[in-house]
């Protein structure tokens, strides 16, 4: 198998820190003990065998990944069924019912544990019962808190699970990996025979080394490391085979296969809110008129939201897309066939990330990159293409006025509401936009969704505001945390920079919240763009917090709404 063919890691940059896991199950996570012992000895693994409540007690220790996998066994035990007729479908229900009521039960043990940690659910792998099996689990992970499920069943499947599955000779709920553990109960038969390893091919480091890349993989999505904001696309023999300008005459085979599934990995991309961009040296027009006749509306021109097609160099335009986009270098890649384009990119901007030969491997590294993954979709990330490029024409526009009368003709809206449960509508996006965002981040920290139920439990308060002007509605764009009299973290999107949206927040924020007496702002590499924040507002500093000074109004050109729902502190 290709090594990571799964969890791609060409996007990747910054190692994914893992100090300790636990490892909670039996059967199925023994040989995992093995691998991390062998190729990850730099991680602490503590494994517990699953015997009901002693084995999901918190020893203390603080986990950055717990992987649990239920005993299928108790589950859906052998005696249940074998003695079942065939055709006793009653049979087989009751004792799919006894199996949801298990996996109710003994989720709801690990969820009483408190744990910030991610927690990752092993499902169960085909073939038996499990196919609905894995649906109750899905449905009861659902209300996991942090809970969420790694499919070692995907994993097998494409792994190979005759060389990994145990049930073609031991029964089937013990759903383990093959092994040799009961040989030596055999080595006195009549005819003596050879280890079950020695008999049948088997891979079990192999599975195990790609379920862990799922499993890392999964976890560098929900903490956003290094997520892809942009790609930026050429055009021939890369979102289409050969230079299509110079031809008389084209037909399907300039998109078929390769360059078709490129092309949808684009839109999946798009619809998870990674902006597009076309940087070719071309034609616009010839362009256009190429991509509609040769995709026919399975993509079109307006699905990038920025378009840099002339004759300009590649790098000029990249670093131009980039600052239209409002992202940094270091959250987009730059695909193109030509190297030596490539190399002129890389020159300029070092920090960019390039995909290059061969073409056949696109598709899979921006599909299952976990770089390009989002926990949740938001309403927010699917309009991000049609958001950046209203802001596109909104700048555009600024560029014939002065920029206070930019200001008064934007007519912009900001609506400010509290969010005080992980259970809130808004909490996912508000999440996402924490978790990604670097520029305007006061003190750049992540949070995992048991740390904010947490922290939201004990008092403290998420605020969100969205913003519209009359160009288009950007959906939620900040989130200020909340804890007491103190501002712990202010985030906000790129898309508004340059507007005062921040000065209108705090100011609202003040006078719904008048106890407010301070505001945390820790520099980091990358929040150059909010380290005035709390200056402008007339705060003053006192080292790595910020004293609030008199109440100020909004800027003129700002209009602040508060939902009813929101009561003062």
């Amino acid at each position: 198998m290709i090594p990571n063919y799964l969890a791609p890691t060409e996007l990747a940059v910054t190692p994914t820190s893992i100090r300790r896991v636990l490892l909670l199950g039996n059967c199925m996570l023994n040989p995992w003990v093995d691998y991390l012992a062998a190729e990850h000895p730099e991680i602490e693994v503590r494994h517990s065998i699953f015997d009901y409540a002693e084995a999901v007690t918190s020893d203390g220790q603080d986990y950055d990944l717990r992987l649990v996998q239920l005993p299928l066994r108790t589950l859906y035990p052998e005696i249940a069924v074998m003695q079942n007729r065939y055709d006793d479908l009653d049979g087989y229900d009751r004792a799919l019912r006894r199996a949801y009521h298990w996996i109710r039960a003994l989720i709801g043990l690990i969820r009483s544990q408190s744990a910030d940690c991610p927690t990752f659910f092993l499902n169960f792998l085909y073939p038996q019962q499990s196919q609905r099996l894995n649906r109750m689990l899905h449905d009861q992970v659902a209300e996991f808190k942090g809970g969420h499920v790694l499919d070692i069943e995907q994993v097998a499947a494409t792994f190979g699970r005759h060389l990994v599955q145990d049930d073609a000779f031991w029964v089937f709920s013990h759903a383990g990996t093959i092994s040799d553990y009961d040989f030596e109960q055999d080595v006195d038969r009549l005819e003596p025979e050879a280890p079950l390893s020695e008999r049948y091919p088997r891979d079990i480091t192999g599975f195990v080394r790609a379920a862990w890349g799922e499993a890392v993989a999964m976890l560098r999505t929900l903490q956003g490391t290094d997520r892809v904001k942009m790609i930026c696309v050429d055009l021939d023999d890369t979102l289409w085979r050969g230079v299509l300008a110079d031809a008389e005459d084209f037909d399907h085979h300039a998109t078929e296969g390769a360059p078709l599934g490129f092309a949808e990995a684009l839109m999946i991309c798009r619809q998870r809110g990674i902006i597009l961009a076309i940087v070719s040296k071309n034609d616009e027009a010839r362009a256009a008129e190429i991509l509609e006749r040769i995709f026919q509306g399975r993509v079109r021109l307006d699905d990038f939201a920025i378009r840099k097609i002339n004759w300009d160099p590649k790098p000029q335009n990249v670093a131009t897309a980039i600052r239209e986009a409002n992202v940094l270098p270091e959250s987009v890649v730059y695909i193109d066939d030509n190297p030596v384009e490539r190399a002129a990119v890389k020159a300029l901007l070092p920090d960019v990330r390039m995909l290059g030969a061969p073409h056949l491997d696109w598709r899979r590294i921006l599909l299952w990159s976990p770089e390009t993954q989002v926990a949740e979709i938001t309403s927010e990330s699917a309009n991000r293409s049609d958001m950046v490029r209203a802001q596109v024409e909104r700048e555009q526009d600024r560029e014939g006025m002065t920029y206070a009368d930019f200001l008064v003709e934007l007519d912009l809206n900001v609506e400010l509401g509290s969010i005080t449960s992980t259970a809130d509508p808004q909490f996912a996006r508000a999440l996402e936009l924490v978790n990604k965002t670097n520029q305007f981040n006061t003190i750049g920290e992540r949070w995992t969704e048991g740390q904010a139920a947490s922290f939201l439990a004990g008092g403290g308060r998420w605020w969100g505001f969205r913003v519209r002007d009359r160009y288009t509605a950007y959906g939620l764009v900040g989130v200020l945390i909340q804890k007491a009299s103190r501002i712990e973290q202010f985030v906000m999107s790129c898309r508004v920079f340059g507007l005062q949206v921040e000065r209108a927040v705090l100011a609202a924020l003040r006078e719904l919240e008048p106890d407010i007496a301070e505001a945390r702002l820790i520099e980091t590499p990358k929040n150059g763009p909010c380290r005035d924040v709390y200056a402008q507002a007339g705060w003053t500093r006192d080292g790595e917090i910020w004293i609030a000074g008199p109440a100020q109004p909004p800027p003129a050109h700002v209009t602040v709404g508060v939902p009813e729902r929101v009561t003062r502190g």
